[in-house]
């Protein structure tokens, strides 16, 4: 088997089953519907709109494993008329009880856990998900669209838009698809994630941030390549070199010029929200380590790529397993399901 029809394969088969999106789908239309209700009948507030956001919305989510949770994310807009700041700083506990509400015969209290930023909901049966519901204070003075502030739990409010993050993925994977080649942004990030996630959890990195390194690549090698494996060894590469040593700032929904970078360690900003550093927490023990991540992945990609070279097909899988783990063999041997 081609390497060419491997990572087809691959990409392909560490996304979600149709079957189980599908049953997503069902399962979280279902909670938007209710939630509109609950939140009415309450009075406290208006619920505008909940949009789907997060991976499962820009098609980067991932497969269930061991080391891979299925998650959907959703963004709750409310309007923040006529309530005062206190009173909207409570919105993650509002939200939360209306979530319960919903499932109170059903679920038990402790599945409904407040984070700094969301609500997560955790279904155990079934396909098994969690879902994370982000309360967000709709905000048009903003200039993007559905823009708004988190009310986090930290007492901090912070910018976002659910259209703006979901824009920077489907921009890029629309350029992706003008030029030849199977190759698309969203399925770069996907593999990312997939070898991120077998970092230790120490160096494991949320989905953003996977993003951000990726489009700064595809954007320093002009674009993807015509093929999935010199398109990965490329990623690689473009970390190896740059070893986060400047920042990491794009210019879709602000101008970087005008943008002062903070003094942390690693800075990697947030394509919507410039005053949000995704490293901020990074020390250079953090960034020493996860670059050696990143070496020993480039070296494997440069690996198997000799082993290419040299006909060496066993080689070449065996040095992709580095990088992936096994199942990059499995998988990528795994017929398709239609």
């Amino acid at each position: 088997m081609s390497l060419k029809a491997r990572f087809a394969n691959f990409v392909a088969n560490i996304r979600p089953t149709e079957a189980h999106l599908t049953e997503a789908r069902r399962q979280v239309d279902y909670m938007v519907e209710a939630l509109h209700d609950v939140v009415t009948a309450d009075g406290s507030f208006t619920l505008i709109k909940v949009l789907r956001a997060g991976s499962n919305a820009k098609h980067t989510s991932l497969m269930r494993t061991s080391e891979n949770v299925f998650d959907v994310d959703l963004g709750a807009y409310y309007s923040g008329e006529g309530a005062t700041k206190a009173q909207l700083g409570r919105l993650l506990q509002f939200t939360r009880d209306r979530l319960y509400e919903i499932y109170e015969p059903v679920k038990d209290k402790r599945e409904f856990e407040i984070r700094k930023s969301a609500v997560r909901i955790d279904f155990r049966s079934g396909i098994e998900l969690w879902v994370d519901v982000t309360p967000i204070i709709k905000d048009d003075t903003l200039g993007i669209v559905n823009g708004g502030w988190i009310p986090r739990d930290d007492g901090e409010w912070r910018l976002t838009s659910v259209t703006a993050h979901n824009t920077f993925v489907s921009s890029r994977n629309q350029a992706a698809k003008q030029r030849p080649g199977p190759v698309n942004f969203n399925g770069l990030v996907r593999m990312m994630k997939w070898w991120n996630n077998r970092l230790d959890a120490s160096l494991c990195q949320p989905a953003i941030f996977n993003e951000s390194l990726v489009a700064a690549a595809v954007a320093d090698a002009g674009g993807v390549t015509a093929e999935w494996h010199t398109s990965l060894r490329a990623i690689f590469g473009f970390v190896h070199r740059h070893g986060l040593a400047t920042p990491v700032i794009f210019g879709d929904f602000y101008d970087p010029i005008k943008v002062e970078p903070p003094k942390d360690t690693v800075v990697v900003l947030d394509s919507v929200n410039a005053a949000n550093n995704v490293a901020r927490l990074w020390t250079t023990s953090t960034r020493e380590a996860y670059l050696a991540e990143v070496e020993r992945a480039y070296t494997s990609c440069v690996d198997a790529w000799s082993a290419e070279l040299d006909d060496d097909e066993e080689g070449a899988v065996e040095a992709w397993c580095e990088v992936f783990g096994p199942a990059f063999r499995t998988l990528s041997e795994a017929e398709v399901p239609a």
